[in-house]
This record gives C-alpha cells, structure tokens and sequence, in this order.
C-alpha cells in the first residue's frame, strides 16, 4: 500500500505515519490529561489523532493549543477502563507521548467511540 493511501486498522498503533513513510515506532508513554498538559507546557508538540478506517490525522502545530482545548475533556486515563458514557459525546481518547525522526515531541490520540 502507499503510504499516502494508509489508513489506520486498529489501534493501539504500533508506528505513526505521514503521507510519505513511516516516520516512528518510538511509542515512550501513555498520558494522562495531567502529563499531557505539562509538555504542552514545556514546549512545542505535535499532535497526531488516529480513528479506525481513517487516515492518520495531523493536526497543524499552529493549531495545537487550540486542538488541545477541544479535546483535552476526553483524555482518558489510560490506567483505568474506558466507560465512553463518561465522556463529551462518548468519545474518548488515549494519549501517547512518540519520539519522532529528529526528536521531535509527537501526542498520538487514539480514539475510542
């Protein structure tokens, strides 16, 4: 398959893409909405949203901050169980910090609804 053609079958991922190639398998933690908060406040990220039968979803740096706000209710904890009813429109997201290619910081959103 192309990687501009890829989409996302199940999750948790095992690597995250571009249109281009595979860019890393370097999956370091799961976040929870505390431990994602602080490195968006220590520095620059990039958010990565994955969903079933979808394109990995990159979401512009520029638009980070934004994004993190209309999100940032449905973190889920990843240490306990997903109860989607718990959550904004029942949609839930697991938070994952990856290394990228040249070490960028890179929050991958796996999406549960």
């Amino acid at each position: 398959m192309l990687a501009d053609q890829r989409i996302v079958t199940k999750i948790p991922l095992n690597e995250i893409w571009d249109d281009r190639r595979t860019l890393t398998n370097q999956r370091i933690r799961n976040l929870d909405r505390n431990a994602l908060a602080e490195l968006l406040r220590a520095g620059l990220v990039q958010f990565a949203l994955a969903d079933c039968g979808l394109k990995l979803a990159w979401i512009p740096t520029e638009q980070c901050f934004e994004f993190w706000k209309s999100v940032r209710s449905q973190i889920a904890d990843p240490l306990k169980p997903i109860l989607l009813h718990e959550f904004p429109n029942e949609i839930a997201y697991i938070a994952s910090e990856w290394r990228g290619p040249e070490g960028e910081t890179v929050i991958l959103l796996e999406k549960h609804h």
